[in-house]
């Protein structure tokens, strides 16, 4: 590659400001290095995987060039972090508002076609045949299938992408394993939560495989790499949650998850939990191969602390005027509640969907007083709108509350007297307490924050622009600063899956300046397909940070036509053209742009192109003609 650069300072009448807003979507922080991961489990490979790999407890093997490149991690660093990492990713994709819930079919697949958002299926699901996701023209379109039970995929099932849907922005979750029969074409990440994620032989993936606990396995001759391309999933990140002055009672306790006064806390299978965990008098069991995210306090000053201030709390609320009286003591059914106090004065309960919407009033406050146990049924929903928060939430029984499987609650659930327990799955967005009883916990994930990834820091230079434009078979790079402070210099860097990048050359930059300054690069040997640019800035201290990512394709170069077919293929597969050859080129690239063979000496309207020595997965070809290039396509090589 190679760079041109030029810089020039622009006067002006008036300054264009530009301020880069860090959208709130989904990262995967450590996650976006692996390829495979799981929390605990063995990771198994007899096929072909692009990326790293890791287990924080397991057994990992099968992981051998020339089939896997990539680094290995196990039980260190960089594993504990993914593990928590996986947890935020699960809670954001968790928390995204459910478009179709309920209204699909278990079973995808067989011909149909769906178009974009987030479907929750109430049990175990399944994929046979083919499934077209149709982003319907939109790039950033999101298709995120929640199973409430495992996933299988059958045989030579086939997912296809169109209207500008990206794999990047598919994800298939499931409460149980994940199973792939075999050759099939997924499209998407398979996230596990918890169980086994197994791809079946001579399969392909474009997307990663994730399991918080469960064995991960990649078949014969199956292959595996990243999705192509930056996540734009949309998340919410409400970061601390500061409550209404009105309830602003929790004191000590409110950094709590789990806590109980008097009893135990315990957990039945891995969950993960972002919070204190806490008892003033009983055991704390069942958290060793959890994600946790907090500390345990048993029997200290601060759970007798806690203790002292979840009284207070109740009290303070149970002192609210109730505003709300009318209300039969079963709520749900899909109703919508506007703010207030709703004091039922008997046992209650909660069945299905309730929407508590806050008019876009961030201090709207949702108080439920029950003069009686409080139970929600199996998969009921607690849905926000407009504004309601966290912290501005409260669940209060007289004696036990329960909560079945698969609930999403929201708000803070305080059982006076009695325990406070949920069933297997749950999701809480709040916490569990109890001023006397136990407080029991499993296989699901409670927080009192959604552990959003810190947004990147702005570039210490005021930057106006950056862009990457297709310019006559080249990449035209520009950008303008309006100052610069300490800037030592800039990097074009370029990578084939918007996730490994690799620095290209270096352009000086001013040091520090208050005026205007354009720069301008070009790349004029890109490779083909799309590619993703952005730009790198290194301060005279060493620190570095980058600018958004653009993304550019480089098609055809002229009216040349090139076919092949079959493409997938697998021994061999033929090449025509509209015009003839005289002594032209065919070069073959791996995925990380590196060529791995080539045919010389083409003459005709067609030849041929046998696999030879290649592996199973993704190539590109680029055929040349008198050092001009006339024409590049992608392929797919398989043993089926």
């Amino acid at each position: 590659m190679k760079i041109q650069s030029k810089k020039s300072v622009l006067f002006a009448f008036f300054l264009i400001t530009h301020t880069f807003l860090f959208s709130q979507t989904l990262e995967l922080g450590t996650l976006s290095s692996f390829e495979a991961y799981t929390g605990t489990g063995a990771l198994t490979n007899s096929g072909t995987l692009t990326g790293n790999v890791g287990s924080n407890h397991g057994i990992i093997s099968g992981f051998l060039p020339p089939n896997f490149s990539g680094v290995i991690h196990q039980n260190d660093a960089l594993t504990v972090q993914a593990k928590i990492d996986l947890l935020r990713v699960y809670i954001h994709l968790s928390d995204i508002f459910v478009d179709y819930p309920g209204t699909h079919a278990p079973a995808f697949g067989s011909g149909e076609t769906i178009t974009p958002g987030v479907y929750s299926i109430g049990g175990a699901g399944s994929i046979a045949g083919t499934l077209t996701l149709n982003g319907e023209g939109d790039t950033d379109a999101i298709f995120i299938m929640k199973f409430e039970g495992a996933i299988t995929i059958a045989e030579s099932s086939t997912i296809i992408l169109s209207g500008g849907a990206r794999a990047c922005n598919v994800f298939w979750i499931s409460e149980g394993a994940i199973s792939e029969a075999g050759g099939s074409v997924i499209k998407g990440t398979l996230f596990s939560h918890p169980g086994a994620v197994t791809l079946g032989v001579n399969s392909n993936i474009e997307g990663r495989l994730f399991s918080s606990e469960g064995a991960i396995t990649i078949g014969d001759a199956s292959t595996a790499a990243a999705p192509v391309g930056p996540i734009t999933i949309p998340i919410n990140c409400g970061g601390e949650c500061s409550p209404a002055s009105a309830v602003d009672v929790l004191r000590s306790v409110s950094s709590f998850a789990l806590f109980t006064s008097f009893g135990a806390v315990s957990n039945a299978a891995t969950s993960g939990i972002v919070g204190d965990i806490g008892t003033n008098e009983g055991d704390i069991s069942g958290f060793a191969s959890s994600t946790h995210m907090g500390s345990f306090y048993n029997a200290n000053s601060i759970t007798a602390q806690a203790s002292i201030d979840l009284d207070y709390a109740y009290n303070q609320l149970h002192l609210l005027p109730n505003t709300q009286v009318g209300h039969t003591p079963a709520f749900g059914s899909g109703e919508i509640l506007n703010a207030g106090v709703y004091y039922i004065g008997a046992a209650g309960s909660l069945a299905g969907t309730i929407i508590l919407d806050a008019q876009n009033d961030p201090d709207a406050i949702f108080v439920f007083k029950f003069d009686g146990a409080f139970s929600v049924a199996a998969q009921s929903k607690v849905i926000f709108t407009n504004g309601t928060r966290r912290c501005n939430v409260f669940w209060i029984s007289e004696g036990a509350a329960s909560m079945g499987t698969f609930t999403f609650m929201k708000g803070t659930v305080i059982a006076h007297g009695g325990a406070c327990t949920i069933g297997a799955n749950g999701n809480v967005e709040g916490r569990m307490l109890s001023t006397g009883g136990a407080v029991i916990f499993s296989t699901g994930v409670i927080y009192n924050d959604e552990l959003c990834f810190p947004p990147s820091s702005p570039l210490p230079i005021e930057l106006l622009n950056f862009t990457a434009k297709v310019l006559e078979g080249s990449v035209s790079f520009n950008w303008t600063t309006a100052s610069e402070k300490n800037n030592d210099y800039f990097n074009i860097e370029r990578s084939t899956d918007g996730i490994v990048f690799t620095s290209q050359n270096k352009i000086n930059g001013a040091g520090n300046s208050t005026h205007i300054l354009s720069y301008s690069a070009v790349d004029d040997s890109p490779l083909l397909g799309t590619s993703y640019y952005r730009l790198k800035q290194t301060d005279y201290n060493g620190e570095s940070s980058y600018s958004e990512v653009q993304a550019v394709e480089i098609n055809n170069r002229n009216s040349f036509v090139l076919n092949v077919f079959p493409n997938p293929f697998s021994v061999e597969t033929t090449f025509r053209t509209t015009e003839g050859l005289k002594n032209a080129t065919l070069i073959v690239y791996n995925s990380y742009g590196q060529a791995v063979n080539q045919i010389k000496n083409i003459s005709g309207h067609s030849f041929t192109l046998n696999r030879e020595n290649l592996s199973n997965g993704l190539y590109f070809v680029k055929l040349l003609q008198n050092n001009k290039v006339l024409a590049s396509d992608k392929l797919i090589i398989t043993d089926k």
